[in-house]
């Protein structure tokens, strides 16, 4: 299924999102995945094709970035960036590790990226919060798991103030599982 939102990519724009387990959390408390990989469908576009080509590069949290390289992951063709500060980590080639403010990396990356490709912040519920409470994430992207977990890691942490979405698309597949896309416009109040 192509979405009209697939081909649209904003010049610059900060996009990041994550699978959620419909009570709020990225990972179970034993840090067991398997509920996300039974939930997918082989026969489902769930948007990771499009993800690639608009990318520049990714942000990516050193805990998600160690479950992806567990998992045969560690290289890829987009530069990534991996918040770190652990200087002993193993990278790949175009694995590039940073501890400093987001704000300066996000320049960085723009300067260095197409403009016409963005910005994926990819995986940690935490690097997802901060970039929402810098005001530096433009777009979230929602994959609602038809599973219960219970308990876990939350998608979310602490967030200052109430922050607006709107919904730019939805999409849901027979696997169950619902795509939820949204534009960040802002504080509340």
């Amino acid at each position: 299924m192509t979405s009209a939102l697939d081909s649209v990519a904003t010049m610059g724009t900060i996009f990041g999102g994550m699978a959620v387990s419909l009570d709020g959390y990225i990972r179970s408390e034993g840090g067991d995945l398997s509920w996300l990989n039974d939930a997918m469908a082989k026969n489902e576009d769930y948007g990771f094709e499009a993800t690639e080509r608009r990318t520049g590069a990714y942000v990516m949290g050193a805990n998600t970035y160690r479950e992806m390289a567990a998992m045969g992951g560690r290289g890829s063709a987009v530069p990534t960036y991996v918040l770190s500060h652990d200087e002993t980590l193993a990278t790949g080639r175009k694995t590039h590790l940073y501890s400093g403010d987001l704000r300066d990396l996000v320049a960085r990356i723009k300067s260095a990226i197409p403009e016409e490709k963005d910005i994926c912040v990819f995986g940690g519920g935490q690097l997802i919060t901060e970039f929402i409470e810098l005001g530096l994430l433009d777009e979230l992207g929602v994959a609602v798991v038809p599973v219960i977990l219970g308990g876990g890691v939350p998608f979310f942490g602490r967030i200052s103030e109430w922050k607006k979405l709107a919904l730019r698309e939805c999409r849901s597949f027979p696997s169950g599982i619902v795509l939820l896309d949204y534009q960040l416009t802002g504080p509340t109040g």
